[in-house]
């Protein structure tokens, strides 16, 4: 039996309309985000030491709550 007539069915995708591929595409920005925020808090730890690192990242709180908010 061949398989090469058989046809697809999305009807049971879960994004098949644009405002649910907008919600994904947001959350795969904003996570993306995060790891590079992550990222560059603990590159700024290891480049600047403990005391300056934390002064920056408790200054980066206020800014990273503006962008998520």
């Amino acid at each position: 039996m061949s398989h090469h007539n058989a046809t697809l069915n999305f009807s049971h995708a879960p994004f098949k309309n644009k405002s649910s591929l907008s919600k994904l595409d947001r959350d795969i920005e904003m996570g993306e985000l995060r790891l590079r925020y992550i990222q560059l808090m603990r590159d700024a730890h290891k480049t600047l030491g403990k005391e300056d690192a934390m002064d920056l990242i408790k200054e980066s709180e206020g800014i990273w709550e503006k962008l998520t908010s």
